[in-house]
């Protein structure tokens, strides 16, 4: 059973791939939900001002629809919900964000502490979901794993799945960076859930919805992921990892994510402490591209082009699943 439930979820993945990549964006192009560039966000980005977003909610959707088949065929279990739990609050959160920011005609819709505010709703609603079971956590580069009582698991599961969530979403600024990063992530966390049949099956799907995303996506751009694509994707992969009992290989896997939430944050700490930037422009990645700004600066940009940059980040991200990996043996 475990070989046909895997065969069903490669199955999905491969119908979802086309679907995924003629469907965004025209759902996007339906919905008339335009990009809006943030004014002290890079200047050579005026360009995509106006592109199709929020074409997220069709790999998302194709994820859900495809569970419903795969439950249909094996039944259900507690870990096999919940990383579409977590997509679904994620996404939540990001589709009310985005209806925000299309009402108000704004690059973002939320203000950064609504956004956290709404996040942890949405992580306490699935500490809810887990309770009263312990957590056993796996050890990275080891077999060992450890059970833990609720009041070490359930701050793990919130720092993680707003730490996840965001990550993603704050790579979220170049063609094809984030989906490409998180497909690379989700291979990296595939040897961890191969022990979990429909699960595996789900990333499978993920996969191919996100491979199909993808080629619509990457540059130059003819749809984006919005922020309901883009928490949702974030929702999964840290859903997957807790149902696995793998969340603390999530740093593995995501280095890039980490990264770039890391650089966001030294960035206003440098400015607030020193007044001056410690990169040209942050998160990470626009420090990395071809762009002038006006103010002084610490950290040497190489001033790539945006598809070198993506390119990158992206090899950096594989060998950054490829140590998740290496660490799950």
């Amino acid at each position: 059973m475990e070989a046909t439930v895997w065969k069903l979820g490669l199955v999905l993945g491969l119908a979802s791939a086309p679907l995924a990549a003629w469907a965004s964006p025209k759902l996007a192009i339906w919905l008339r939900a335009r990009q809006h560039i943030r004014p002290e966000g890079p200047t050579t980005h005026g360009k995509k001002a106006g592109t199709p977003t929020m074409g997220g909610l069709v790999p998302l959707g194709l994820v859900f629809l495809s569970a419903g088949i795969i439950w249909a065929v094996d039944g259900m279990s507690r870990p096999d919900f919940f990383p579409l739990a977590a997509m679904g609050l994620g996404s939540l959160v990001g589709l009310v964000d985005d209806l925000c920011s299309q009402r108000g005609r704004r690059s973002t819709g939320f203000f950064p502490h609504q956004t956290i505010f709404a996040q942890l709703v949405a992580a306490f609603i699935l500490v809810l979901i887990t309770l009263p079971h312990p957590y056993t956590v796996r050890l990275p580069f080891s077999e060992l794993a450890v059970s833990l009582p609720a009041w070490g698991w359930v701050p793990l599961l919130i720092l993680a799945f707003l730490g996840t969530v965001n990550g993603v979403n704050l790579a979220d600024g170049l063609d094809g960076l984030a989906t490409g990063l998180f497909l690379i992530s989700l291979l990296g966390l595939l040897p961890l859930s191969l022990a979990f049949p429909r699960l595996s099956a789900l990333s499978l799907v993920a996969l191919g919805a996100g491979l199909g995303f993808l080629w619509a996506n990457a540059y130059p751009a003819a749809v984006f992921l919005g922020n309901v694509g883009s928490m949702g994707l974030g929702g999964f992969l840290f859903g997957l990892a807790w149902s696995t009992g793998g969340v603390l290989f999530l740093p593995l896997t995501g280095g890039v994510f980490v990264l770039e939430a890391i650089s966001d944050i030294l960035q206003v700490g440098s400015f607030k402490l020193t007044g001056t930037r410690l990169f040209k422009m942050s998160p990470f990645h626009h420090h990395l591209e071809d762009v002038p700004v006006p103010w002084p600066h610490r950290l040497k940009s190489p001033n790539w082009p945006e598809p070198k940059v993506v390119i990158r980040l992206w090899v950096l991200g594989a060998a950054c699943a490829l140590l998740c990996v290496l660490a799950s043996l």
